[in-house]
């Protein structure tokens, strides 16, 4: 059973996506209308007391520092914001980036990548991507993290797919939150324990429309499902185990494991989607906050 935080969050979101202030990927979703409620849920959400936000430019992409006080200098996290890859930006990211930050104590960068469906594959990988070579060029000496949720976390696996493809020093590690690994249709999403009231299978569909063409479809770099992951860095998951993505982080999970790669999971059933980044919210979630700093911690 979910915690009653969990339940009563649960309650709360459902309340809010109906009257608009929490989005919701389904078959109905419109990437213009779904901007506006990411804009205006960000304006009620509380940044992390004692984090300052400093905007930068990185590889010609607009990007947003959570530096906490007393901030490490040991290691740096990028943080790769969800959203379907059609909205949000690091703005609209800074309350999970800020409390990231705090609690951990290391510098959290986010970034503000071309969104679907003016930009289509490969904008949000370039433009990722052009922010963690910056990022590398920045602290030379210094272990990068990847992490991110859905659309974020498979980001932060096509990210270290290039850098492995053209020779680019890995993250030290990755942390996929709920990530999607296909748009193709190729998984079956809608089992019977789904109980995702976020993000549906046919949302995934249209958001994989939205962004990738059919001519891009089955490509490593577009659909990590199609690579065997070899050569990764330490792997975390994270996943709710009746989320319509649930079958994509089995996978990947399998995949880590066959390819080799050190991999912890974390999961909980009757949560949602992506329900780590709700931090300290809720005891599940912030198990998984807990789970990731000790994963910075032991991969310095």
């Amino acid at each position: 059973m979910p915690s009653t935080e969990m339940q009563q969050l649960k309650m709360i979101m459902k309340q809010m996506m109906e009257v608009g202030f929490v989005p919701k990927f389904d078959g109905s979703l419109d990437p213009y209308k779904l901007r506006e409620v990411v804009q205006n849920a960000q304006t009620h959400m509380a940044d992390e007391p004692g984090v300052e936000f400093i905007q930068e430019t990185l590889g010609g992409i607009e990007c947003e520092l959570s530096l906490p006080e007393c901030a490490r200098t040991d290691a740096v996290v990028f943080y790769i914001h969800g959203g379907g890859l059609i909205c949000g930006n690091a703005a609209t990211s800074r309350g999970f980036a800020s409390m990231l930050a705090g609690e951990s104590r290391f510098p959290v960068w986010s970034c503000s990548y071309r969104l679907a469906p003016e930009h289509q594959y490969p904008a949000a990988q370039e433009d990722c991507f052009a922010v963690y070579e910056a990022l590398l060029e920045k602290y030379p000496d210094v272990p990068i993290f990847l992490i991110g949720e859905s659309a974020g976390a498979y980001l932060s696996l096509a990210v270290t797919i290039m850098a492995r493809n053209r020779s680019v020093k890995l993250p030290a590690g990755i942390i996929p939150y709920s990530a999607p690994i296909e748009f193709s249709g190729v998984l079956d999403r809608d089992f019977a324990e789904n109980e995702d009231f976020t993000v549906t299978p046919s949302g995934v569909q249209i958001m994989g429309q939205l962004y990738l063409t059919q001519a891009d479809a089955g490509k490593p770099e577009a659909e990590p499902y199609y690579d065997d992951l070899h050569g990764f860095p330490p792997v975390l998951l994270s996943w709710d185990e009746n989320e319509s993505l649930s079958v994509d982080s089995i996978i990947l999970e399998e995949k880590c494991k066959a390819a080799g790669v050190e991999t912890e999971a974390y999961h909980h059933p009757h949560c949602f989607h992506a329900y780590a980044t709700t931090g300290r919210g809720t005891p599940e979630s912030y198990e998984i906050l807990k789970k990731t700093v000790s994963f910075f911690q032991e991969h310095l």
